[in-house]
């Protein structure tokens, strides 16, 4: 297990120097396919593992797409849900954690689609919907600060920083070259570092 605690010097120095989130946490490896057959069985503590070891780049790649907790939330139910319902399609000996983050994108892109079709906005006659200065719960600093990224930098940011996602494993849930996703990641970071020079 991996444990990082920061001390307030050092966080100090991070809100000052550094344009990334730092969670702290427990980072365990596991092999996923440890937990196949007990999966397909539906055991609980299969699932729980598996869960507890996926949720952050489930949720980091749901987010960046649609932008809401609660929706967010949600889609993660049926992410799993899928996960459960399409797990003997999964091909051993691939990368299972890839092919989750595949399901989870394409069930927010999904959503995206239907909303998008659905929903019709007046920013005249919805003026509180676009204040800036806005106090909902579910609006919080880290995508204020990452709006200004394109969809990929958003999704590659997110899944990097917050869920602590390898860069391979971004590549593969993404469909890009591993080169590709680094030269995304740097270039957003410096995006990131260079709006902050600015503020």
């Amino acid at each position: 297990m991996l444990i990082r605690i920061y001390s307030e010097k050092e966080i100090s120095h991070f809100k000052k120097h550094c344009y990334v989130i730092i969670i702290v946490g427990v980072m365990t490896l596991i092999n996923y396919e440890d937990y196949l057959d007990d999966l397909i069985q539906k055991d609980n503590e299969a699932f729980k593992v598996i869960y507890e070891n996926t949720n952050k780049g489930v949720f980091s790649m749901i987010i960046s797409i649609v932008y809401n907790k609660a929706v967010t939330e949600d889609l993660m139910q049926d992410t799993y849900m899928k996960m459960i319902q399409k797990i003997h399609q999964f091909k051993r000996g691939k990368n299972f954690y890839a092919w989750l983050l595949q399901i989870a994108k394409n069930t927010a892109l999904d959503h995206y689609r239907k909303e998008k079709r659905m929903t019709v906005v007046d920013p005249q006659e919805n003026e509180h919907l676009f204040n800036s200065a806005s106090n909902d719960p579910d609006h919080y600093a880290v995508y204020d600060m990452i709006k200004t990224l394109n969809e990929d930098e958003k999704q590659i940011v997110l899944l990097r920083v917050v869920s602590d996602t390898k860069f391979k494993d971004i590549a593969a849930s993404l469909n890009k070259p591993i080169g590709t996703v680094l030269w995304i990641y740097n270039k957003a970071i410096k995006k990131l570092q260079k709006i902050n020079r600015e503020e």
